[in-house]
């Protein structure tokens, strides 16, 4: 795989900067705009990943055990992105009432579990105050629905920037190096 990366490492950056691209348009973007135009890259994302599992399970040859994790898996994609699609404002509010849930349980078990093992865990202070952001974080979503869209939508944009921006680099350093000796190394390293 690793030799396969390095012969193909203009892809990792071309993946880099697809993925800055787009974090940096929703950055510059209304914010509400951007929620919507990532609610549909949802939609075609999971629209798409579904057709690609159905396909592998279907073709799979000969026919793998597993053949029928992919293929429910790829009905499940389409439903779920031609939902998506059909109905994106409910599945954005959906995505951010399950956001907004997801981290006020995890702050509140965060909470419990810091002050349980606050005498065995020299960093449970540490814990407390993730428990604390987490609960605050769900909070403020539930509190104010289009405000918590936006957190999400600039959460996501710096995410995207900083990933296209390490992916890149990552495929620029691949570049430079030299297959042959690469593969050379793997065997000596494998056959110890």
């Amino acid at each position: 795989m690793l030799e396969t990366m390095v012969k193909r490492w203009w892809l990792l950056s071309l993946r880099g900067l697809v993925a800055l691209v787009l974090g940096i348009i929703m950055l510059v973007m209304d914010p509400l705009v951007a929620a919507e135009l990532l609610i549909l890259l949802i939609g075609i994302y999971a629209l798409l990943d579904g057709i690609f599992a159905l396909i592998v399970g279907i073709i799979n040859r000969p026919p793998h055990r597993d053949r029928a994790w992919l293929i429910a898996e790829g009905i499940i994609g389409i439903l779920l992105g031609i939902a998506i699609l059909v109905a994106p404002l409910l599945a954005g509010i959906v995505i951010i009432y399950l956001i907004a849930f997801w981290a006020l349980l995890t702050g509140i078990l965060e909470l419990v579990f810091s002050i349980v093992q606050w005498k065995y865990i020299p960093g449970a202070w540490m814990i407390l105050i993730a428990g604390i952001l987490s609960v605050l974080l769900g909070g403020l979503i539930l509190a104010n629905i289009v405000a918590g869209a936006v957190l999400l939508v600039v959460i996501v944009a710096v995410y995207l920037v900083i990933f296209g921006l390490l992916l890149m680099l990552l495929g620029f350093s691949l570049k430079s190096l030299d297959v042959d000796k690469l593969r050379k190394e793997i065997i000596e390293v494998s056959q110890k």
